[in-house]
């Protein structure tokens, strides 16, 4: 039970790790004058989400590492 917890969280950081890095991409392309100020601002929205996430997943990680 404990391998497939363990599994099951490094997935989810996984993933939230690449909802990261696909905002940081956007915020890197959000200079160009096309783009909406809107994009940005959800941009910087989901990274704060991803990072707050990350954050929480990582705790259960080592929470559940440890028990």
């Amino acid at each position: 039970m404990k391998t497939m917890m363990l599994i099951l969280l490094g997935v989810r950081m996984l993933f939230l790790s690449f909802a990261g890095a696909f905002c940081i991409f956007g915020l890197l392309h959000a200079a160009d004058p096309k783009v909406q100020w809107y994009w940005t601002v959800g941009h910087v929205v989901v990274l704060v989400a991803c990072v707050f996430l990350i954050g929480r997943v990582w705790a259960s990680l080592k929470a559940t590492w440890k028990s």
